[in-house]
């Protein structure tokens, strides 16, 4: 058994746990309360509020943040400048971006409803405010003035911010009617606080499932001894990710698995079916008031897309590169179910049942690489950017610390992107702000070196001896990056198109939607009477319209791994500091696209990205 260590260059890494307890680099654990009050002096990240405490503050910053807006609303027009207008919101911005987020995040991980209740009510509250003081017309109309008074005095930074104030208050129709804005105003209130709602169920969704030992054959004893049990002896088994995947991979009884797959994909189906439903007719409803056709090309205006007809064109073409890959792995798998149904005398359905498709799809990764998974300010100072990463991987048992799989590994590589594009970013306007479809961009790029062989010799061992993983092991799990590709990466393509499907339509059936393009494009039917949807969590958490955003972001992530990276050294301290540089600290400054480009030396092509996901014709096609 290995464990994947922390990476060295890491000095101080966190992780949150259910009990708010976080662990340093050394290894002792210190409480929630001691961490917030030794950092609380250089930054506002909080771990020991208490709910009074998360309601006097969202009070405060109500108070704070419309006073800012009040003001530059009472501006003479011709007296507006970049201190008393630009800077003065810029300064509220940060102010309120940095407050809600330390009010909002107990709501994910604090063990105490009250607190959790709390702090998803100030996540309410702020997300109404937002509302508000982004459709504040007098405010609009002061920023537009400063636009055409300062627009040939500006540094490019200034110009950008200011330019994305204005594009911002126009596609919140503040240059429509009075009556048409009052009406966005509520129809977006509503979406903010469905959207909350939507969220918040699946956060309390607490369902576990009661197993014999018979009926978890072929999961490990290790994994055994870490659930809890009945008084009767019996196992109990959440729909918790580090629960639910494990299982589904490596049950050998079918039943257990359809059992978990159908309540997995039924986690408030009821209650969040109908939330996603009126969503849908809500947004479809404000992009009609604003003019456009439907909500899908509302949020792709602003993107590196543009538009619904290059998202489609973009998924199109995937699709026909995987579908003959996807159509071979399918083959493949009904054949090792047959095989296995006449050696343990289960009737064999002739199809691929979706909680077959992971079970199966594991066992491809065995038979093909030979591996075994289980077995392995306004003062004018800097303010110092804060990020939290919340993971849900396996927990250490009595006799035995939390072993990651390498799969984890990938998550946590992937949303440590996330945080270093966070840290990193050094520029005058808080918050990264990219467009949608190139923020996966940096995450999905350090995924790389979880798929080569000195980073992972550098950050694992095995967990009793220390002994590094042989290469042999080593060669044989980069190889099975490819494995399954065809059938993984159309499982993408199904939710990407789902999302859209549902978002360039005024109202929709999500079960249907669902259920139709599985079947289209993975050819492996939905399992009647669940509905993934409601507990699809990214059309209530800000990509409804842009789920497609991981594939297009891949694109130019691996460009830039294999392209620079790859070809110069991965370890290159020369490349990553111009990575840092280009991407990282330049935030939402400039364009994505300009970025890539600056830092390619080149317009991105699709070479890379085909290639990777292991597809023989690499197509190439500058974006």
């Amino acid at each position: 058994l290995f464990i994947f260590s922390g990476l060295e260059e890491v000095r101080f890494s966190y992780r949150v746990c259910k009990h708010l307890r976080m662990t340093i680099a050394s290894g002792s654990v210190l409480s929630a309360r001691h961490c917030a009050q030794a950092g609380h002096a250089r930054n506002t990240l909080r771990w020991d509020l208490s709910p009074d405490e998360i309601r006097t503050m969202t009070d405060s910053l109500i108070a704070r943040v419309k006073k800012v807006y009040d003001d530059v609303g009472s501006l003479n027009i011709e007296n507006v400048s970049v201190e008393n207008t630009l800077m003065t919101l810029a300064n509220a911005k940060m102010d309120y971006a940095s407050s809600h987020h330390v009010l909002a995040f107990p709501q994910y991980v604090c063990p105490s409803k009250e607190l959790r209740s709390a702090s998803t009510e100030a996540d309410k509250r702020l997300s109404e405010l937002d509302v508000e003081i982004n459709m504040r017309e007098d405010v609009f109309k002061r920023i537009t003035a400063l636009q055409n008074k300062q627009k040939d005095n500006l540094s490019a930074e200034e110009k950008r911010f200011l330019d994305r104030l204005v594009t911002l208050g126009q596609r919140k129709g503040l240059h429509l009617s009075k009556d048409i804005q009052e009406e966005i105003k509520r129809t977006s209130k509503l979406i903010s606080e469905l959207s909350i709602e939507f969220n918040k169920n699946l956060n309390e969704e607490s369902k576990f499932l009661i197993f014999s030992e018979h009926e978890l054959g072929g999961l490990a004893a290790t994994f055994l001894s870490g659930l809890d049990k009945t008084a009767e002896g019996r196992y109990k088994v959440t729909l918790e990710y580090p629960h639910y995947y494990p299982l589904m991979k490596r049950c050998h009884n079918p039943e257990t698995r359809r059992k978990m797959e159908m309540a997995f994909n039924s986690r408030c189906k009821e209650v969040n079916t109908a939330i996603l439903e009126e969503l849908i007719q809500l947004r479809a409803k404000v992009a009609r008031l604003l003019g456009y056709g439907s909500h899908a090309e509302y949020v792709l205006e602003i993107n590196m897309a543009k538009n619904a007809s290059n998202v489609s064109d973009f998924l199109e073409k995937f699709h026909e590169a995987l579908k003959p890959v996807g159509i071979k792995e399918r083959k493949y798998i009904l054949a090792l179910k047959k095989r296995e149904c006449l050696m343990k005398g289960y009737q064999f359905d002739e199809k691929i049942n979706a909680w077959d498709l992971p079970y199966y799809m594991n066992q491809v990764e065995q038979r093909c690489f030979g591996l075994q998974p289980g077995c392995g300010g306004p003062d004018g100072k800097r303010r110092l950017p804060v990020a939290a990463m919340v993971a849900n991987f396996t927990k250490p048992r009595k006799d035995c610390p939390s072993l990651l799989q390498h799969h984890e590994v990938e998550t946590y590589f992937h949303e440590f992107g996330h945080v270093m594009h966070e840290i990193c970013s050094n520029v005058k306007f808080s918050g990264t702000m990219v467009e949608t479809d190139f923020v996966e961009v940096p995450s999905q790029m350090l995924e790389n070196w979880v798929w080569e062989k000195e980073p992972l010799r550098r950050m694992s061992r095995h967990y009793k001896d220390g002994t590094p993983i042989p290469d042999e092991l080593l060669d044989k799990l980069i190889a099975s990056r490819v494995a399954n590709t065809g059938l993984m990466n159309l499982r993408q393509v199904v939710l990407s198109k789902v999302d859209q499907s549902l978002h360039t339509s005024p109202r929709a059936d999500t079960a249907e939607v669902f259920a139709k393009h599985c079947q289209d494009i993975l050819g492996i039917p939905a399992t009647p009477g669940t509905n993934m949807t409601a507990s699809f969590s990214h059309l209530a958490g800000g990509y409804d319209g842009q789920y497609y955003s991981y594939l297009w972001s891949e694109v130019y992530s691996m460009d830039i791994f294999f392209s620079r990276f790859k070809k110069e050294g991965i370890m290159n301290p020369k490349v990553g500091k111009e990575y840092r540089r280009v991407i990282l600290e330049a935030g939402g400054s400039v364009d994505g696209m300009d970025m890539v480009k600056t830092f390619l030396g080149r317009a991105p092509c699709q070479d890379a990205f085909f290639q990777c996901k292991g597809l023989v014709n690499s197509q190439e096609a500058s974006m």
